[in-house]
């Protein structure tokens, strides 16, 4: 969103905040060139073995420090992917807190929204100025940090870096629709916080709390928001990489499940086979969310977090009808 194109409270939104809405801009671009580092840092890993003359899987002594040090180099590239990953999964329990506390709940706490009030701009315009920059300033930034998250995660050496579309940074980075809708249900759930609180650092620590909580509950929720499938077979499984897999263990000759927990108590293989056939399971299972499944994964979780974002915002509108002059 331009500031150029701004009017009325728009306008005084962002000449408020400007400098907490650039510093988005400014993190955004921070992100992407940690990100661009870290590809840089992992091929170049990977020129320089092999202008050693060597492999990751060379036996000859000489070969051993410059294979150690590529996969030092490589795992240090892989953490500040994931460091950015958990920025982008903390980001919208941040923008909750931001939007409850210095945007909305300050201006109440002072009364400075009054000023507002009185130069022809209606309660409903003010809150609808708020949610309308603040989504501007950050889904445009989210957008492209996402787009070169993914060209960065799947342009390097993917065998040496053990980060999966299903684990919960990776999920909430990757282009997608429920990084958008985490954001949105941010911003309302914090401005629904900030009207009712009235206090700057108490609306700011329930928002940030309250979407960080619904957040945690949909990734505990997320294997089951989509059918599994089942797939089985004698003597292991064999799945194509990055396949989720839900629940693993073996079938009994009736179709009853045991899981591999029940023989955690065991260590080696053997041992861990005979337990299982003393238990009469002989068959594979595993319950799995291929790499297909991200869609509808993603569809049907952000369908959920923009239910909860547009109950956020009714209750919104209606605590601001009702509670404030």
């Amino acid at each position: 969103m331009s500031a150029l194109t701004l009017q009325g409270p728009y306008w005084v939104t962002y000449r408020q905040h400007r400098w907490s809405l650039w510093a988005t801009l400014a993190l955004a671009a921070l992100a992407s060139g940690v990100l661009l580092v870290s590809w840089y840092w992992a091929l170049r890993a990977d020129d320089v073995l092999a202008a050693t003359g060597c492999r990751m899987d060379s036996i000859a002594e000489r070969c051993f420090q410059p294979a150690r040090d590529r996969a030092d180099a490589v795992w240090a590239a892989r953490h500040m992917v994931e460091f950015v990953g958990l920025g982008m999964t903390l980001l919208p329990a941040v923008l909750a807190g931001w939007m409850a506390g210095p945007l909305i709940a300050r201006e109440l706490e002072t009364g400075t929204y009054k000023t507002a009030w009185t130069q022809s701009v209606s309660p409903a315009r003010w809150l609808v100025a708020k949610l309308a920059v603040a989504a501007g300033f950050v889904l445009v930034p989210l957008l492209l940090v996402s787009a070169v998250f993914r060209w960065s995660w799947s342009t390097s050496p993917a065998d040496d870096f053990p980060t999966y579309w299903y684990s919960a940074t990776m999920y909430a980075s990757l282009p997608g629709t429920v990084p958008v809708a985490t954001v949105v249900l941010g911003l309302t759930t914090g401005a629904l916080a900030g009207l009712l609180l009235r206090r700057t650092v108490l609306a700011l620590g329930a928002a940030a709390l309250a979407t960080g909580a619904v957040l945690v509950v949909l990734a505990k929720l997320r294997p089951r928001l989509w059918p599994v499938e089942t797939v089985t077979a004698r003597g292991g499984i064999d799945l194509p990489g990055r396949t989720w897999v839900v629940e693993s263990g073996r079938l009994t000759a009736d179709g009853r499940r045991v899981g591999w927990q029940e023989c955690f108590e065991v260590v080696h293989d053997g041992q861990v086979n005979r337990c299982m056939e003393a238990r009469g399971a002989l068959t594979d299972y595993a319950d799995v969310h291929p790499a297909a499944h991200f869609w509808p994964l993603q569809l049907t979780e952000t369908a959920i977090l923009l239910a909860l974002a547009a109950l956020a915002a009714l209750a919104a509108f209606r605590v601001l009808r009702a509670r404030l002059p």
